[in-house]
């Protein structure tokens, strides 16, 4: 191909598929072509891009064929995004401005200099009055004059001082947000070369489309229990949390978030030899060492109220308020990938900041019961089970819990297949209480015997304050011996337990009446060498 003028191509990007730990950006414009070859360039492509994803279609009135993409490291004497040259600019602006109130203040401090000149002078004019060489006036004017000279001196100073920390702070503030641009817009980037044969000229719209690295989202949850009409729902929210580091900005987008992960499906994992050793105790760090490298990540996780909007406007004498509800993504599934196109168009910057969408909704009918671990805390959490019977599979995720309006806490929930269940805790119910008592500690007096015995009893206490009847499941154990000189047996419990595994975990699922009291009692007997000295027992 002879050499041939580049054509630098304005574009924009006008789509982006967002997947778990990358995306696919869609970049178009549009050019009028001539007869014959041309090049075309894409600029300012983020760093990180992967070479290997460009792909170049396009259409339009011209007739063309693609003879070469070509994908380079373009270099910039200025960060090439209009948001760092803005940056940039007003940081020369704020560094002028800056230089200007510091030769106000060199002005100031002379002429201060002047005034203490005169200051000084003034004793010069008291040895006058004493001698009759001047008035009183005189002198009583000079010093009003040097009063006044010096107030208006140090005002102007407070303001001056007052002006330059606030454009000194401004200019801090630009200078952080260009470092952090910086970071993520550097001068170098990459552009697109496009070699094509126009064999008719017209109009022709070039699309690219590449993969990027440093972008991805994850799901989170709103999960709300709700009551309408004396019947219990469980919505589910289902929201994606956006991110991307890429230095391009991606505004008023139509925006697709997959559920596709391109970057696993690369090649298999290798799997290693696995090697055992003899044990070597980890080496202990200094106290410094160690401080420097903890640290913690802060996890936030950000709840919406969400609702049911009507379909169509009602009658003006109908009007009534309506709750605001989320505008859920259009849901598109092939084979196990589930693809979510956002209503509107979204803008996602790219400086790692994150942006919430609201992708699903599910609203499942739940079966409530209560769920109490005495051993651990005498608070009774409220249990809800539902199916899964949403757009697609929950995966996993953080999820804000909600009572009605009220937040409850936060929970991390696990993969949950379409028709799978849903198990919640979700907030204690203060309504009951259960207490758990030692109420027996037999120790055997017969010292006479090999052997040491010691009798336990205790008595868990449930009372249901509610109006309603419901179901508690009520957890508790008695020792495991790790021993075979250690023998644990149970001599009795009331009621009997619902399972009982071989680990002497215990169930009970109970039913109460409204404001009915129950009870659970049981006994066990832990018996070993006397000599022996046993840990894990209650003194």
């Amino acid at each position: 191909m002879t050499d041939v003028e580049n054509q630098v191509l304005d574009v924009e990007v006008n789509e982006v598929t967002v997947y778990p730990d990358q995306a696919r950006v869609s970049l178009a414009g549009r050019l009028e072509l001539e007869r014959g070859l041309q090049k075309v360039v894409f600029e300012e492509l983020p760093l990180a891009l992967i070479p290997e994803s460009v792909r170049m279609a396009g259409k339009g009135e011209a007739r063309v064929r693609l003879l070469n993409v070509d994908v380079r490291r373009a270099h910039y004497e200025r960060t090439p995004q209009a948001m760092a040259r803005q940056l940039e600019d007003e940081i020369v602006e704020a560094k002028d401005d800056l230089q200007v109130l510091n030769d106000e203040q060199e002005v100031l401090q002379a002429q201060g200099t002047y005034i203490e000149g005169l200051r000084q002078a003034s004793e010069q004019f008291a040895r006058g009055l004493a001698l009759g060489r001047t008035k009183v006036e005189d002198q009583l004017a000079l010093t009003g004059f040097l009063k006044e000279q010096d107030l208006d001196l140090r005002k102007a100073s407070r303001e001056l001082n007052k002006q330059k920390r606030e454009i000194q702070d401004r200019l801090d503030k630009l200078q952080r947000e260009l470092r952090e641009l910086i970071t993520t817009r550097p001068k170098e980037r990459y552009q697109v070369i496009v070699e094509l044969e126009a064999l008719f000229g017209g109009t022709f719209k070039p699309e690219i489309t590449y993969v990027v690295n440093q972008a991805g989202w994850q799901p989170l949850y709103d999960v709300r229990l709700t009551e309408e009409s004396e019947v219990e729902k469980l919505q589910i929210t289902h929201l994606a949390e956006i991110f991307q580091r890429t230095g391009q900005d991606w505004n008023n987008v139509v925006l697709n978030v997959s559920t596709a992960r391109p970057a696993l499906s690369q090649r298999a994992p290798d799997l290693n030899p696995w090697y055992v050793d003899e044990y070597r105790p980890p080496e202990i760090l200094p106290r410094r060492a160690m401080a420097q490298s903890s640290g913690a990540m802060p996890l936030a996780v950000t709840a919406a109220d969400s609702g049911i909007m009507a379909d169509m406007a009602p009658e003006p004498e109908m009007l009534r308020e309506e709750e605001a509800s989320f505008a859920l993504a259009e849901v598109h599934q092939q084979d196990a990938v589930i693809t979510y196109k956002v209503s509107g168009a979204n803008d996602i910057p790219g400086d790692g900041s994150t942006r919430k969408v609201a992708l699903s909704e599910s609203l499942l009918e739940p079966a409530r019961d209560y769920l109490a671990i005495p051993k651990h805390t005498d608070a009774v959490y409220r249990r809800v089970k539902a199916t899964n019977t949403g757009s697609g599979p929950m995966l996993p995720g953080s999820a804000s819990l909600f009572v009605e309006d009220d937040f409850v806490g936060s929970i991390r929930l696990d993969y949950i297949a379409l028709g799978e269940e849903i198990e919640l805790l979700i907030g204690v119910e203060e309504r009951i209480t259960i207490e758990r008592e030692l109420v027996r500690r037999d120790v055997d007096k017969k010292r006479l015997r090999d052997r040491r015995q010691l009798q336990y009893g205790y008595k868990i206490e449930i009372h249901n304050l509610l109006p309603t009847d419901i179901g508690v499941e009520v957890q508790d154990h008695i020792p495991v011996a790790r021993h075979e000189e250690i023998k644990v047996k149970l001599l009795g419990v009331t009621p009997e337990p619902s399972e009982r595994s071989d680990l002497n975990l215990f169930k009970w699922q109970l039913s109460f009446s409204p404001s009915q009291e129950r009870a659970i009692s049981y006994d066990f007997l832990v018996e070993y060498p006397r000599a022996m000295k046993v840990s894990g027992l209650v003194d």
